[in-house]
């Protein structure tokens, strides 16, 4: 099994006032540098889904894939990264969110086979996924036939998880938290940041992460 990594750094942010995400810093790294190397660690290859000028991602020297569709949301980047799998040789691919910095090691592991998707508690994270790339024909058509009417349903990430008979995988809380919390407002940033302070805390006084 072949499998590559996806991180999706193509939202507007517009409640973090534009600010790019994969830019934040968390008290621990950049978002991007946290999401990056867990994906570098358990995937053969790491792309980055994002628009604008690709330049501001030299230094992770990886692909950077912009969107091919506009305006339907997130899919727009997962459908690029299927399309990149496939011409790769790729038979897997792991999306993740470049603002969900907390992701738990063996990740890969446990979301594989695909399809699925990553929950805790009782939320669940449908773009912390593992997509086959035959998805791909599927999430396609999908995005095909939108009207006014049917837009809403057919952009959802969990209309195509549903469509594919994705699996819920469940992770434990980590120190109390969702590892899979998005860093979407500047509190979410905040709450981020003060959990990395009690992690070095604790390192610095001999505990583990």
């Amino acid at each position: 099994m072949k499998i590559a990594g996806l991180i999706l750094a193509g939202g507007q942010a517009s409640r973090m006032h534009g600010q790019d995400k994969a830019f934040l810093d968390t008290g621990k790294g950049l978002s991007l540098d946290r999401v990056f190397a867990r994906l570098q660690q358990e995937c053969s290859t790491v792309a980055i889904s994002a628009n604008g000028d690709s330049a501001r991602f030299d230094a992770w020297h990886c692909p950077v894939l912009p969107d091919f569709m506009h305006d339907v949301g997130p899919l727009a980047g997962v459908l690029s990264g299927l399309e990149w799998a496939e011409s790769s040789g790729y038979t897997t691919l792991i999306t993740i969110p470049v603002d969900t910095p907390f992701i738990p090691a063996g990740l890969v592991a446990a979301l594989v086979p695909a399809p699925s998707y990553a929950c805790c508690g009782e939320r669940s994270h449908p773009l912390v996924a593992a997509w086959p790339v035959s998805a791909r024909a599927a999430l396609a058509a999908q995005l095909s036939f939108l009207t006014q009417e049917n837009k809403k349903h057919q952009t959802r990430v969990r209309t195509l998880a549903n469509t594919l008979g994705a699996r819920a995988v469940d992770f434990p809380l980590v120190e109390g938290m969702d590892p899979f919390m998005n860093i979407n407002t500047p509190q979410d940033l905040m709450l981020a940041q003060k959990y990395c302070a009690s992690v070095r805390n604790v390192e610095a006084e001999g505990g583990k992460e």
